[in-house]
C-alpha cells in the first residue's frame, strides 16, 4: 500500500467533513459515515468529491486518488471510472484541457466495461466537451453526437436538452450559425417544458445569445442574454451570471456603448474572479480591453489585454487569441509604437492564415467551375446559332399564315368577350343573391340577439318573483313576507314596463303609433317628470339640478311619450352616476332656432362612467348587442345590456315628434343626451325661474335593500369567522343581492359587493370561501371579474358560481372557460343554490388532504404544477424547508416570503389545507424532525434544535401529538 495513502484518505475525509456543513451534503455525509456496502459508500464519496472539485478544483487529484483506492479494494469499473473522471475534472476546470483529456478517455474506457448505459453516455459526453474546449471540433461532434443518442434511448430530457446544447455550441464555434441555433432551439424548448423551467435553461439563453451574435443579430442576442442574466441572478449562480454579464458587455461594445460594456464586464470579472474561474476571465478581460482603446485610454487598455493574455498563455488556449493580438495592434498603433504594433500584426496574420488558404482553395475550385461553365456556354452558343438559322425558314413559312390567323383570332375573341359579359351578369346575379342570403342571415342573429337581451331583462326580474313566491307556497320562507311582497311589486311593474316597450316599438316599427298632442305648460311638466327623481338624488348623494329659463313654455305635446323619453334618459344617468357625482337636466330653446319653427331642446348630464367613443354610433340600433368577442370595453356592456330597449324606443319617440337625439360622451369623465322635438303653437311667456334642487340639505330615504346595509358584516368579523365560511356577493341589483343574502345568513358570514371591481377588492382582502357573481355588472362585468380572481395567487383557490340571465349552452361554457366552478341560471331555485354552495365547500374540504401532503417536507408534490395554488403551495414549502433550523421563523416571515398580508396568508393556507400558517411550519419541521430521527442523523435533543424548536420538552409533546408516537420510540 502506498505510503501516503492514509494521508489521502485523511484530507479526503476532512475535506468532506468541511463540505458535510453545506445543506446539499448532508445525506451524503450521513450515508458515507454510516453505509456498509462499500459499493454505495463508494458512490457516496464520489458525489461529495464532485461537489468539492466543483468549488476548488485544485484538491481535485487527491480526492481522485483515495477513490481509485477504492474502485482496486472493490474492483469496481464505476469507481475507478469515477475516479478517472475526477482527474479529469480536476484539470478541466482549471482550463488544462490538454491534461483533462487522457483522464477522461479512461474513463470512458471503465464505463464502457458496465451496462450503465447512463454512465457510459456521462462519460462520452465529458470527452466531447473536451475536445470542444480544445478547438477539436470534428472530434467533439462525433462524442457529443454519441451522447445525444444514448441519451435520446434513455428519454431523459433533461440530459437530452444538455446534449443539444453541446451540439448547438460546436456549430456556434465553427460559425454554422443557423444550424447552432436550430440544435439550441431544440434545447431551450425541452428545458422550458420541464418542472424546473427557465432555471435550468441559463446557459442555453447565453449559448443562443453567442450564435445570433455570430449571426449579425446584435437584437436578438441581446434579448437571449438578458433573459439569462436575470435567471443567473434569481438563482445566484455566480458563474453563469459572471459569463454572461460578458457577454452583454461585447454585445454593448458592438453596439458603440463602450461605457456600458465597462460596467458590465467590470461586473463580470469581479464575479468570476471570487469563484477562481480563469478561463472564463479571458473574454471579458479582452472585452475591456477593447471599451477602453475605445475610449482613448490606451494605459488602460494595455493594462487589461496584458491580464488576460497573461491567463492565456498559462492556460495554453487557442480562444480568444485573435482578439488579443488584434487589441495589442490597435493599442500599440495608437501609442505611435508602430514597431511593437507590427509586431503583433504579424502574429495575428499567422493565426490567420489558416483561414487564408481555405479562401485561397475556395477561390481557386471557383476558377475551375467558371473555366467548365464557359466551355458549356461555348456549346449552348453553337447550338443556339443552327437553330435560329432553322427558326427564320419556319418564319418565312409561318407570315403567309398569320394573316389566315389574325382574322379567325378576330372572330374568336369577338365570340369570347360575348361569353364574358354573359359570365359576368351571371356572377353579379350570384353575388346579388349571396347578399341577400347574406343580410337575411344578419336580420336573424341581429335578432336572435335582441331576443336573447330581452330575456335576460326579464330573467333578473322573474328571479324576484318567482323565487319567493315557490318559497312562500311550500312553506320554507323565513324573511320577511311585508319587505318581499314590495321586491315582487317593484319587479312585477318592471316586467310591465318591458312589455310596453317592446308594444310600443312594434307600434312605432309598423307606423299605427301618432302624436297625441294635448295644450299644457311644458316647463311645469318637465319639473315635475324631473322631481320625482328627488329621492333617488338623496339618496345616492347625487347633486341634482333641474336648469329651466326664467319663463313659461306653452303649446301643446304629447305627454305620455314625452314622460317615457324624460324618465329613459334620467333612469340611465342614476344608474351609471355613481354616489356624489352630478346630474343636470335643462329646457332651453336652440341658439340656431330663436323661436322661429317651434323647437325646444332638453338635456341630461351626468358625471357618470361613460361610455366609449367606438360604441356611440351603435348606442342606438335596436337590434345592436356588444359581446366579449367584439370589443373588450366594460361601459359598452353596462349600457347595451344594462339599458335593454330602452334607447332605441326613446330615439324613436324622439323621431316621432320630428326630432334629434345625439350623445356626447368621455369614460370616466360623464355623458350628455340632448334631444330637440317640435311643441305646436309654442309660446313664451314670464314665469318664475327653476331653483336648484340642493340634496345634500335633505335627509336620505332608504329602500328596504339598502337599509340592510347596518346589517353586513365588518372585516373584523371576517377575520375572526373560525370555521364558519364566508361568501361574498358581487352583483349590482340590490333586490337581487338581498335575496341571496337571505337565503344564505344564518349558515354563513355574507359579504356584499355593488360591481365587480368592488368585489375584487373586497376577494383580495378578506379571500372568501365562495363568491356568488352576477355576469351583467358596471365598473367591471362578471366574465372579468371571474378571470381575475382565478389568475390572482391570493383568490386562485376561491370557488366562483356565476349567476346569468342567458340561458344558451355556448353562454355557459363560456362561463365555464373563465374558472368558473358552477353556473346557475336566472331565475334560480333556491335550494339549488343552497346545496351548489355547501357541494362546493365540501369538495374544497376533500381537496385539503391532498394539498397537506404536498407541504410534507421531502414529499413529492401531489398536486398539478401548473395551478397557482400547486405554485403557492410550492413557494410556502421552499420558504418554511430553506428556514427549518432558524426558531425565529413564524408567520410574519412566511407572509413576507410568499407576499401576502398575515390575514391573506391565514385565510389561504386555511382553505387549502386546514390548517394555520403557524401549524404548517410547525408540521414540516415535525416531519423534517422524523426523516432525521428514522437515518439517524442525531439523537432527539439534536435534531430538535436542529429542526427549529427551543425546547426538546415541547419538540417531544408535538411530536407525540402529531405522529401518536414519542421520537424515542421512532429511534
Amino acid at each position: 500500500m502506498p505510503r501516503n495513502y492514509f494521508l489521502l484518505v485523511g484530507f479526503a475525509i476532512s475535506s468532506v467533513a468541511l463540505f458535510a456543513q453545506q445543506t446539499p451534503a448532508d445525506s451524503l455525509r450521513h450515508v458515507y459515515k454510516t453505509e456498509k456496502d462499500p459499493f454505495k459508500k463508494a458512490d457516496a464519496y464520489f458525489q461529495m468529491a464532485d461537489l468539492l472539485v466543483d468549488e476548488n478544483p485544485e484538491i481535485g487529484v487527491l480526492l481522485a486518488d483515495t477513490l481509485e483506492q477504492m474502485g482496486q479494494s472493490n474492483r469496481d469499473p464505476k469507481t475507478l471510472s469515477n475516479a478517472s473522471y475526477l482527474r479529469g475534472q480536476a484539470h478541466y476546470l482549471q482550463g488544462k484541457y490538454a491534461l483533462a483529456l487522457p483522464f477522461y478517455k479512461e474513463a470512458l474506457n471503465f464505463a464502457n466495461k458496465t451496462s450503465d448505459l447512463e454512465f457510459q453516455g456521462k462519460a462520452v459526453n465529458s470527452v466531447g466537451t473536451c475536445f470542444h474546449d480544445m478547438v477539436q471540433n470534428d472530434s467533439a461532434l462525433v462524442y457529443l453526437m454519441r451522447a445525444a443518442r444514448m441519451k435520446e434511448q434513455l428519454g431523459n430530457q433533461k440530459d437530452i436538452a444538455a446534449a443539444y446544447a453541446n451540439i448547438g455550441n460546436v456549430f456556434s464555434d465553427e460559425l454554422a450559425h443557423d444550424k447552432a441555433i436550430e440544435w439550441l432551439e431544440k434545447a431551450l424548448a425541452i428545458r422550458l417544458s420541464l418542472p424546473s423551467g427557465e432555471k435550468s435553461a441559463i446557459v442555453t439563453y447565453n449559448n443562443l445569445s453567442v450564435a445570433y451574435n455570430g449571426k449579425g443579430d446584435i437584437d436578438k442576442a441581446l434579448e437571449y442574454a438578458k433573459q439569462g442574466i436575470k435567471l443567473a441572478l434569481e438563482t445566484g449562480n455566480k458563474l453563469h451570471a459572471g459569463v454572461i454579464y460578458g457577454s452583454i458587455g461585447h454585445l454593448m461594445l458592438k453596439k458603440g456603448d463602450p461605457d456600458q460594456c465597462i460596467e458590465l464586464c467590470d461586473q463580470s470579472v469581479r464575479l468570476l474572479t471570487e469563484i477562481n474561474r480563469k478561463p472564463n476571465l479571458v473574454f471579458p478581460l479582452a472585452n475591456l480591453s477593447g471599451a477602453w482603446w475605445h475610449k482613448g485610454n490606451y494605459a488602460k487598455a494595455l493594462e487589461f489585454n496584458n491580464q488576460g493574455y497573461a491567463i492565456m498563455q498559462e492556460l495554453e488556449l487557442l480562444e480568444p487569441l485573435q482578439i488579443y493580438y488584434e487589441n495589442y495592434m490597435n493599442i500599440y498603433e495608437s501609442l505611435g509604437d508602430y514597431k511593437q504594433a507590427l509586431v503583433w500584426y504579424k502574429k495575428y496574420v499567422a493565426l490567420d492564415d489558416s483561414l487564408f488558404n481555405a479562401e485561397k482553395i475556395e477561390r481557386i475550385a471557383a476558377v475551375e467551375a467558371k473555366f467548365e461553365t464557359e466551355k458549356k456556354e461555348a456549346q449552348l452558343a453553337k447550338q443556339q446559332l443552327e437553330i435560329t438559322r432553322q427558326d427564320n425558314l419556319r418564319t418565312r413559312i409561318l407570315f403567309i399564315a398569320a394573316g389566315f390567323i389574325l382574322a379567325l383570332a378576330g372572330l374568336f375573341q369577338y365570340l369570347r368577350n360575348r361569353q364574358k359579359i354573359k359570365q359576368k351578369e351571371a356572377e353579379l346575379s350570384a353575388a346579388l343573391e349571396r347578399a341577400e342570403a347574406e343580410k337575411l342571415r344578419e336580420t336573424d342573429a341581429l335578432k336572435s340577439t335582441f331576443f336573447a337581451n330581452i330575456s335576460h331583462e326579464f330573467r333578473t326580474p322573474l328571479t324576484l318573483i318567482i323565487s319567493p313566491l315557490e318559497q312562500l307556497l311550500n312553506g320554507s320562507f323565513k324573511g320577511d313576507v311585508r319587505k318581499y311582497y314590495g321586491i315582487m311589486h317593484r319587479n312585477g311593474r318592471r316586467l310591465l314596463q318591458l312589455v310596453n316597450q317592446l308594444l310600443d316599438l312594434s307600434k312605432l316599427e309598423s307606423g299605427k303609433m301618432k302624436l297625441e298632442t294635448e295644450a299644457g305648460d311644458l316647463s311645469a311638466f318637465t319639473r315635475a317628470i324631473a322631481y320625482s327623481f328627488e329621492s333617488l338624488a338623496v339618496k345616492k348623494f347625487i347633486d341634482y339640478r333641474v336648469l329651466t329659463p326664467p319663463m313659461v313654455f306653452t303649446g301643446s305635446f304629447d305627454r305620455d311619450k314625452l314622460e317615457k323619453i324624460l324618465t329613459n334618459l334620467l333612469s340611465n344617468a342614476f344608474k351609471f352616476t355613481p354616489e356624489n357625482g352630478r346630474i343636470d337636466l335643462e329646457l332651453k330653446i336652440p341658439e340656431t332656432d330663436q323661436n322661429q319653427t317651434g323647437l325646444v331642446e332638453i338635456s341630461v348630464r351626468d358625471t357618470g362612467i361613460g361610455i366609449p367613443a367606438s360604441q356611440l354610433p351603435f348606442l342606438f340600433d335596436r337590434f345592436y348587442s356588444s359581446t366579449p368577442a367584439q370589443s373588450n370595453q366594460k361601459t359598452e356592456l353596462q349600457y347595451m345590456a344594462g339599458t335593454g330597449i330602452g334607447l332605441a324606443l326613446t330615439r324613436e319617440l324622439v323621431r316621432l315628434h320630428k326630432g334629434q337625439i345625439h350623445v356626447e360622451s368621455t369614460e370616466g369623465e360623464g355623458t350628455q343626451f340632448a334631444f330637440t322635438f317640435f311643441v305646436e303653437n309654442l309660446a313664451i311667456g314670464q314665469g318664475n325661474p327653476s331653483d336648484t334642487l340642493a340634496g345634500d340639505e335633505t335627509v336620505p330615504v332608504l329602500s328596504a335593500a339598502e337599509a340592510t346595509r347596518s346589517e353586513k358584516p365588518k372585516m373584523a368579523d371576517v377575520f375572526a369567522a373560525g370555521d364558519r365560511q364566508v361568501i361574498l356577493i358581487v352583483e349590482d341589483n340590490p333586490d337581487v343581492r338581498l335575496y341571496i343574502r337571505d337565503q344564505l345568513t344564518g349558515n354563513y358570514i355574507v359579504m356584499e359587493a355593488d360591481n365587480g371591481k368592488q368585489g375584487l377588492d373586497m376577494a383580495i382582502e378578506t379571500t372568501p370561501d365562495l363568491v356568488i357573481s352576477d355576469i351583467m355588472m358596471p365598473e367591471m362585468d362578471g366574465r372579468e371579474f371571474c378571470s381575475l380572481v382565478k389568475s390572482n395567487e391570493k383568490t386562485s383557490h376561491i370557488p366562483v358560481i356565476l349567476l346569468t340571465a342567458k340561458a344558451d349552452q355556448a353562454d355557459k361554457l363560456e362561463g365555464l372557460s373563465l374558472g368558473a366552478d358552477d353556473y346557475l341560471i336566472k331565475p334560480f331555485d333556491t335550494r339549488e343554490l343552497q346545496l351548489r354552495v355547501a357541494n362546493l365547500i365540501e369538495q374544497r374540504r376533500h381537496l385539503q388532504e391532498r394539498y397537506r401532503r404536498s407541504l410534507h417536507t421531502f414529499a413529492p408534490a401531489d398536486v398539478e404544477v401548473d395551478s397557482l395554488d400547486a405554485a403557492f403551495l410550492q413557494r410556502v414549502r421552499e420558504a418554511v424547508e430553506s428556514n427549518l433550523e432558524d426558531e425565529t421563523f413564524s408567520v410574519v416571515e412566511l407572509g413576507t416570503a410568499v407576499n401576502m398580508s398575515r390575514s391573506q396568508l391565514h385565510r389561504k393556507l386555511k382553505a387549502l389545507t386546514g390548517f394555520a400558517p403557524n401549524e404548517v411550519i410547525r408540521n414540516m419541521r415535525l416531519e423534517r424532525a422524523r426523516a432525521m430521527l428514522e437515518k439517524r442523523a442525531g439523537n432527539a435533543s439534536e435534531i430538535a434544535y436542529m429542526t427549529g424548536f427551543n425546547s426538546p420538552a415541547y419538540f417531544a409533546k408535538c411530536f407525540k401529538d402529531y405522529f401518536g408516537v414519542s421520537p424515542s420510540e421512532v429511534l
